[in-house]
């Protein structure tokens, strides 16, 4: 059964699933919403308490300033802000793409509030060391 929440934050209200029971689990892309995630939330609330969010300004999560950008660190305080909702002081995150990136903001803003990241393909080309060789190659094979 999945049930769906809402939950204000400064500038954004934010729209979040749960689902299942068991130790917590935080699935998450950007600019993925939840249905993006409700397959694979489905299958692991078997054995786990899932949460998946609209982030910031996607679908059913709206921001007070359209106008506002969604940064990583924005949508890490927002993930905060959902554990704290939650009443968990961790949780396990998976995070795909932006979602992927989030976690990674979350990690280094919140250290202690997530137990395990699994960051799935987040796109920091421009970290590398050889970033512009990487973005002109990729530029060239589109």
């Amino acid at each position: 059964m999945t049930t769906t929440h809402t939950l204000d934050v400064p500038g954004a209200r934010l729209h979040y699933e749960v689902r299942g029971s068991g130790p917590l689990l935080l699935v998450m892309g950007a600019p993925m919403d939840a249905g993006v995630f409700a397959p694979l939330a489905d299958a692991l609330a078997s054995d786990h308490t899932v949460v998946t969010h609209d982030p910031r300004g996607i679908s059913g999560s709206t921001l007070d300033d359209p106008g506002q950008d969604s940064t990583p660190e924005l949508r890490a305080d927002d993930v905060a802000a959902l554990l704290d909702a939650l009443g968990a002081e961790t949780a396990d995150v998976f995070g795909s793409s932006g979602g992927a990136v989030t976690g990674l903001a979350l990690v280094a803003r919140h250290p202690g509030r997530v137990g395990t990241l699994i960051a799935h393909e987040p796109p920091v080309m421009e970290l590398l060391p050889d970033a512009a060789e990487q973005r002109a190659a990729t530029e060239a094979s589109s």
